[in-house]
């Protein structure tokens, strides 16, 4: 098995919620041609409705692991970076002041 280059996999992950992102635009835009219609009953509305919910759900989830995916990223690159640099320079301060 290769090993993947650095980066590889947030590049997935990335493309992934790319095609989540337009994948909902595209349902909530037919969902909105929908509401259009004269027949739309109260049942209709309210499936509408569940649908859009559903998808803001799904949305939202995976919204919340790039979100950890790149503070996760963050916080252990700088954390290397100032590791490496508290060895290189001892009498830098190692932890950030607040």
């Amino acid at each position: 098995m290769s090993e993947q280059r650095p980066g590889e996999q947030t590049r997935i992950v990335l493309r992934s919620f790319g095609v989540m992102v337009t994948t909902f635009e595209e349902q909530m835009t037919q969902l909105l041609e929908r509401t259009q219609r004269n027949d739309l009953t109260v049942d209709d509305a309210l499936e509408l409705a569940t649908q859009a919910l559903a998808l803001s759900m799904r949305l939202s989830r995976r919204l919340r692991e790039v979100n950890e995916l790149v503070l996760s990223l963050q916080e252990r690159s700088l954390g290397e970076l100032r590791a490496r640099l508290a060895q290189r320079f001892p009498t830098m301060p190692a932890e950030p002041e607040e």
